[in-house]
């Protein structure tokens, strides 16, 4: 007789990034490089507000979140806490996150 299977798939996420970029830039002094940085940028919009987080590949368990601000074009700091969903999400995905204000919990 076959066991049943019974895994679940659960995506609890309550909000998405509206857009992830993948950057590289690279850093000259004359012909040699000197500098590169490998990064990922997350974009959130939760509500009426915007988030972004940035994680570098060289350290990708860590994310660095900043807001909120009132757009993503004009980027005028709100007052207020980083938005839960947001944390939630990026809880699932890195081990380390790191905010301006007072660290997430």
């Amino acid at each position: 007789m076959a066991k049943e299977d019974r895994s679940v798939v659960v995506d609890a996420d309550e909000v998405n990034p509206a857009e992830i970029e993948h950057r590289c830039e690279e850093i000259f002094e004359g012909d040699q490089l000197s500098e590169r940085y490998n990064y990922r940028v997350y974009h959130f919009v939760a509500g009426s507000r915007y988030f972004w987080a940035r994680t570098y590949v060289e350290e990708i368990s860590t994310i660095a979140v900043y807001g909120p601000f009132d757009g993503r074009a004009s980027m005028n700091r709100l007052a207020g806490p980083i938005d839960d969903q947001v944390v939630s999400y990026l809880r699932r995905r890195f081990k380390n996150i790191q905010t301006l204000g007072p660290a997430v919990r």
